[in-house]
């Protein structure tokens, strides 16, 4: 039986500043996937729960309300997982850079794009945000503008829904849909929760990998100083 050719291991191509920043975005990007994904589907749950009733009612909006913080509590704990996780790529990245000064070769694969930066969450919680970035923009400058508030229902019901409920409680009927008193654009103010919640998370989490391994650090020096005082001794 004949064996497999090995795979051939891409190799990468040093990191300028172009290339650096361009790593970084998909870092980000990618890191906003799965907070993205989590407001989704609680806004789908939101969303669903406005059917109980033609018009709005308080506990729809209190159901809805836990729905779009069931999906911030999401984004909590993914944020806080990135910082702890890119704090820990950024003391390995101190340690290459030490060695790299001391004419030492460092191996492993380390990126220094993972590496925690204080304003790296902030631009996941922007990515996290980028649908309701578009079509909230749309929907200020849009003719047709209820188009796009139906395109933020289905990708992002937690940035649109409390201008609906506010349009349903303030001017309850179906005018408000001919003659909207609030624009849907006020939805974009809504990117600045999972810019905040991400971006605080995130730091968190670092701050958080910090205390930790300086406790580490702390106990083993405690112990490396009680086994000299057993050698001494």
């Amino acid at each position: 039986m004949l064996n497999e050719a090995p795979k051939k291991q891409k190799t990468r191509k040093p990191d300028t500043p172009m290339r650096h920043f361009w790593r970084v975005q998909k870092v980000c990007l990618l890191r906003a996937v799965t907070p993205c994904m989590m407001y989704l589907f609680m806004s789908l749950i939101a969303l669903a729960l406005q059917a109980l009733s033609e018009d709005i009612t308080w506990y729809e909006i209190a159901l809805g309300s836990v729905c779009i913080l069931g999906g911030a509590l999401f984004n909590v704990h993914l944020a806080f997982q990135y910082g702890k996780m890119h704090y820990d790529s950024y003391l390995t990245g101190c340690l290459h850079r030490q060695n790299m000064r001391m004419g030492i070769v460092s191996g492993g694969d380390h990126r220094p794009e993972q590496e925690y930066r204080v304003w790296k969450g902030f631009l996941i919680g922007f990515y996290v945000g980028l649908p309701v970035l578009l079509f909230g923009f749309l929907a200020i400058f849009s003719a047709t503008w209820r188009w796009a508030e139906v395109v933020l229902d289905m990708f992002a019901a937690w940035a649109i829904l409390p201008i609906q409920w506010y349009r349903g409680i303030v001017w309850p009927g179906d005018q408000e849909w001919a003659y909207p008193p609030v624009s849907g654009g006020w939805s974009l103010l809504m990117i600045l929760l999972p810019v905040l919640v991400t971006g605080i998370a995130y730091i968190v989490g670092a701050m958080y990998e910090r205390r930790k391994k300086a406790e580490e650090s702390r106990r083993t020096e405690e112990i490396n100083a009680i086994k000299g005082k057993g050698r001494r001794s």
